[in-house]
Order: structure tokens, then sequence, then C-alpha cells
């Protein structure tokens, strides 16, 4: 294989401090490099910078720069929206393998960090660069954002249910779908998430979604161990069972 010059600018190689190697999500593993030859993902991987976000500090100049690509590469960060009244709503979840952008203007998201994070900015231009040479890239990328946005237009539908014990368990089976663990008891959700926080991923109280955890508690819809929620599988089957006509709708349209 002939090699190429990295499409990272020099500034970019020159300020961006390398996470151990140890703990970091390998760029072989994300999605967005599925298909690319491993060989040049990993003389990628020595070129390409991450920067460290300890939990609970403000976020660091060169993750809010515009016209970059931005990927989770260790850690767990909330992306927040604000609404017309002036409340914040938690709409996305970021775990290692997630992206979010600036390119094409717009502005950075509120984003905080949920646990210490490390995080990979790429300018547009060196985007560009890849994509040239690998356009399996293009595809992958335009997948992640087609899929956040379909995810995006769950949790407007999900935030609009009117009662707060409605909303949090649809929350809980759509956050089960991507971040639950399986047991012989049922999924398991182990997001680590305050009620405080929990009450921003479905617009309410913490108060009013402290109650409805014990309204779901009683009903049997969940177990909650500490901060680890357990679904059990009847539930999850009958949630199955009553989104499957929505879903042969989606997919029909």
């Amino acid at each position: 294989m002939t090699t190429q010059a990295s499409p990272l600018p020099p500034a970019e190689q020159r300020t961006l401090r390398l996470a151990p190697t140890t703990t970091r999500l390998p760029l072989s593993r994300m999605e967005l490099f599925a298909g690319l030859p491993e060989r040049d993902l990993e003389m990628l991987e020595c070129r390409l910078g991450v920067v460290r976000w300890p939990n609970g500090a403000d976020t660091p100049e060169p993750l809010e720069r515009p016209d970059h690509l931005y990927l989770v590469r260790e850690g767990r960060l909330a992306m927040f929206e604000r609404t017309g009244p002036g409340h914040e709503i938690m709409i996305a979840l970021l775990e290692p393998g997630s992206i979010w952008s600036t390119l094409g203007g717009v502005k950075p998201p509120t984003l905080t960090t949920l646990e210490s994070s490390a995080v990979s900015p790429l300018p547009g231009r060196a985007i560009e660069g890849l994509m040239a040479r690998y356009p399996r890239l293009g595809r992958n990328l335009a997948g992640m954002l087609s899929e956040r946005c379909g995810v995006l237009a769950q949790t407007v539908a999900l935030v609009s249910e009117i009662r707060v014990e409605d909303r949090l368990r649809a929350r809980l089976h759509q956050l089960a779908e991507r971040f639950g663990v399986t047991t012989r008891e049922g999924i398991r959700l182990r997001l680590e998430l305050t009620h405080a926080q929990w009450a921003s991923l479905v617009g309410a109280s913490r108060e009013a979604v402290t109650t409805a955890f014990g309204k779901l508690k009683a009903r049997g819809d969940v177990v909650l161990e500490g901060r680890s929620i357990l679904i059990p599988w009847d539930v999850v089957r009958a949630h199955e069972e009553a989104m499957a006509p929505l879903a042969a709708i989606t997919t029909s349209s």
C-alpha cells in the first residue's frame, strides 16, 4: 500500500493530546469507519488527536469549533435541547462510537459529561479528504446521521406523552433497546443517572420522576436496584407487541 499524507492538518496534530490506547474506543470498532482498511485505520489512529473532558468541567474549547465532526472515544455525554419556555431536555446519550457535528455552520450543541470522557475532533477539510479516499465513509456518516434523526423524532413523540409515567416508561424502553444488557430476568440498564437527570430525559421535575418510578415499580414494570433498572421480560414482550402495529405502519410508509 502506498503511504499517503494524513488528511489532518499539522495544527490539529500538534494541539490535541493523545489519550491512552488502553481505554479509548479504537477507530476499527466505530460504525463510522466500518468497511475501511484496517491498516489505514491504524495509521489514522496514530495521527488522530483526542481531547480529554473531565467530568463536571466546562466544554473544552477544541470541542466547540465550527465545521468539525466529533467522535466520542470513551465516557458518556448528554446532549440537551432548550424548549420554548426555556427548559432543557436531554435528547440523546452519547457513548463511545457516537458522533456530533458542527459541519455546515451548525452551532455546537449543549453537552455535559455524565462521566469523564474523551473526544476526537475531525475538521471538515479532513472529512472531505477521507471521503474522497474512502467513499464508504460518506455512506456510514449519512447512515449514522439518519439514525440520529430517527431517534430524535421518536424522542419528540415520547416526551409528548401527557402522563410522566408514560413518558418515563417509553424512554426506558427506548434506552433499553440501545444501551440495555440482556439477563435471565430481563433487560438491565446501568446508566448511573440521577433522578434529576432522568427528569431531564422526560421533560419533567425531579419530584414527578421520583413518583413515576414508584408507580412503575408498584406495577411491576421495572425493578429498581440502586441506579440499576431491570425491565422484566414479560414487560419487554408486552411493549414489543404494543409497538408492533406502529412499526408495521412506519415500515410500509
